[in-house]
């Protein structure tokens, strides 16, 4: 199955982020300065992990993104 690069990239980081929510015990997000919320620099990398599972599962699955078979 081929996915628009759109919709893989929002499937694979919505799936990342509820497998995060769902293990991580620490809050996820700290607030800039300027007030914007973005991952802690730990929750980025327990995500960056999460999103390559996803997407080696959805490859070994036939599940990939468009020009990338």
């Amino acid at each position: 199955m081929i996915l628009s690069a759109e919709k893989y990239l929002e499937l694979t980081a919505d799936l990342a982020e509820a497998i995060l929510c769902n293990t991580y015990l620490d809050n996820i997000f700290i607030e800039d300065e300027n007030g914007d919320q973005r991952y802690s620099e730990e929750a980025q990398d327990c995500f960056n992990e999460h999103l390559d599972m996803v997407c080696d599962t959805l490859s070994a699955h036939g599940i990939h993104k468009e020009g990338e078979q």
